[in-house]
């Protein structure tokens, strides 16, 4: 059976600014200015202004942005770094790749880290936190940001899902431009921000194996290409846009599912069910295409974590949907409940 409501529509979204999207391209190809060009510094510059921080660095990935982050901050082997059990496993996977130690905190209903769970994980050897903003809601930043300056931590917000939550008070904020983001180029994406000129400048030189023509440390292959950045260009002018459909899908599956799911981008919509399984098959089998919110990975996870694990069914919220489409996701889902 055909999909009546896809997760998401690429090929329809990429339709909606061909127009636009086609000259950068064949500019961009043309001129044969691949690698760190002027598409790259014209997207950071824009990025920065956009969060309201002071410098952005374009990246291959969110998950480099982690790594990057990570080692600018000087974390390595022997350190701890809490963050919450509830998220993609890039985040964790990241600081095992640095050689550190993940904490795993659990949840509070919104999905977000549980601040009051923060404290008793902080050790000698805890070096940062790292909150995640999970489906473009947002974490209490300013309760972490307490924690962590009595503590003498480090703040990496994980905004792979937070871009244009607030404004970032960590001490780096990591992106993605995967392409089912809110923001989202056609390939792999990442950028970096942060108001401190030091961690600035050392990503920089992690970005492009440690700088050129001599590398000053060992750094890694993790530049933003210009093209995607071309296309980033572009589709930055669509953001609060985008957001603003998200938000009217969200209030529609609200109103028709009597549910309530708080967020401020939306780039998820997450509904829980205590037949999660069944409801996927069932929407699935009526041509509704859902994701299981399953974030496991090879680690024990808390409790609150793995409830989530079980139970969140992520529905389709693309910006191209109408709300034809939405409401058919509702009218199936309550045909589900009744039985």
């Amino acid at each position: 059976m055909s999909c009546k409501v896809p997760f998401v529509e690429y090929g329809k979204s990429y339709l909606q600014i061909k127009r636009e999207v086609l000259p950068e391209i064949n500019r961009v190809l043309s001129k044969g200015k691949l690698i760190l060009q002027e598409d790259v510094e014209k997207f950071e510059k824009k990025l920065a202004s956009y969060c309201a921080t002071k410098y952005a660095v374009g990246l291959n990935s969110g998950t480099d942005a982690l790594v990057l982050a990570l080692k600018a901050l000087g974390i390595g082997k022997g350190d701890e770094v809490i963050t919450t059990g509830y998220t993609f496993w890039a985040t964790v996977e990241s600081i095992i790749n640095v050689g550190a130690k993940p904490v795993l905190c659990d949840i509070g209903e919104d999905l977000l880290i549980d601040i009051s769970s923060i404290a008793g994980k902080i050790t000698n050897k805890t070096k940062a936190i790292i909150p995640v903003h999970i489906g473009g809601a947002r974490c209490n930043m300013e309760e972490i940001m307490k924690i962590a300056k009595k503590n003498n931590l480090k703040v990496i917000e994980d905004s792979a899902q937070g871009l244009g939550t607030g404004k970032p008070l960590g001490d780096i904020q990591t992106y993605s431009f995967y392409p089912a983001k809110v923001l989202g180029c056609y390939g792999d994406g990442g950028a970096i921000t942060t108001n401190d000129e030091e961690l600035y400048n050392k990503i920089i030189l992690l970005r492009n194996h440690g700088g050129k023509p001599h590398p000053v440390l060992a750094g890694h292959n993790s530049r933003l290409d210009n093209l995607q950045a071309a296309i980033l260009n572009i589709k930055i002018k669509h953001l609060n846009k985008m957001i603003k459909r998200r938000r009217e899908i969200a209030k529609i599956y609200n109103k028709e599912l009597g549910f309530n799911t708080k967020s401020i981008t939306f780039q998820e919509y997450n509904y829980r069910t205590d037949d999660r399984d069944g409801l996927y098959n069932f929407l699935k089998e009526n041509g509704i295409e859902t994701i299981k919110g399953d974030y496991g990975f090879p680690l024990k996870v808390p409790k609150e974590c793995q409830t989530a694990n079980d139970s969140i069914l992520r529905l389709p919220i693309w910006t191209t949907l109408s709300d034809k489409q939405i409401k058919y996701v509702c009218k199936k889902i309550n045909e589900y409940k009744g039985r």
